[in-house]
């Protein structure tokens, strides 16, 4: 059997992960466990060999394979194609995104997958109270409605907040505790970009350094003006060019868009 976790939400699929792991360990030997990354040398090699071999006191085996998506994936079907249905063998294979082509069987039954999408809103901030509960903080909902604004769907990152709120030792947080503490909200990026489109020139240098302030790079504020620039796509193009021949670096041209 195969277990295949994806998706961008990293906190909860690693949890997940361990989870499994502790359950087998709970209830089996470890001579029936072992870890393969195979980013290594040999290590598919290995893989394969773990999972044919049938060890003398351990009937239940469980391989955890990391950095799976890192190798040539015809080869890795191969060592994994054979167990798909084999009873008493578990490959645990945890991965942000979505399998290739040659591992599309990762996605199918009888392959047990779950995604695991970054949560957003509602989610988030529901997400943060029942964290919070585990670490014995009860959030307001206004508290838990800024922290999923401020970590906008950074699990970690949230959970490293709550880490942090729980050693204050207080059991319940609410809007003004985080307002005290300093924590402020992401800007909305999209906004900003469209302050760049603005008439007034004010507005699209408070704009320009505020994208600048959160250290995006220059050259992706520039391609993502490039692409909805309608019609300023000539003048963008000059930019281009300029960059390009080395004549203008990207938060010049972006200063001068700016200011004209």
């Amino acid at each position: 059997m195969i277990i295949f976790l994806y998706g961008p939400d990293d906190y909860r699929r690693a949890h997940k992960k361990k989870d499994i792991i502790a359950e087998f360990e709970k209830k089996r030997s470890e001579l029936g466990l072992g870890f393969f990354d195979l980013n290594e040398k040999d290590a598919l090699d290995s893989l394969g060999g773990f999972l044919r071999s049938q060890p003398i006191f351990e009937m239940a085996r469980l391989a955890v394979v990391e950095n799976a998506f890192e190798i040539d994936a015809a080869k890795l079907a191969a060592v994994l194609k054979p167990v798909v249905s084999e009873k008493g063998l578990q490959v645990l294979i945890s991965e942000r995104d979505k399998p290739v082509k040659q591992l599309a069987f990762l996605l199918e039954k009888p392959v047990l997958s779950q995604k695991f999408e970054a949560f957003a809103g509602a989610e988030f901030a529901q997400f943060i109270k029942e964290e919070g509960k585990k670490r014995g903080i009860a959030f307001g909902d206004s508290a838990a409605a800024f922290l999923a604004t401020v970590y906008a769907g950074n699990s970690w990152a949230a959970v490293t907040e709550l880490e942090k709120l729980a050693s204050l030792k207080s059991a319940s947080i609410e809007k003004r505790d985080l307002d005290a503490l300093g924590l402020e909200a992401a800007p909305n990026y999209w906004a900003l970009l469209n302050g760049m489109k603005s008439f007034d020139i004010r507005s699209r240098m408070r704009a320009l350094e505020t994208l600048f302030s959160i250290n995006d790079p220059p050259a992706k504020i520039f391609n993502i003006l490039s692409a909805q620039a309608g019609e300023k796509t000539p003048r963008m193009a000059a930019y281009d060019y300029a960059v390009k021949s080395g004549k203008l670096e990207y938060e010049e041209a972006l200063v001068d868009l700016a200011l004209g």
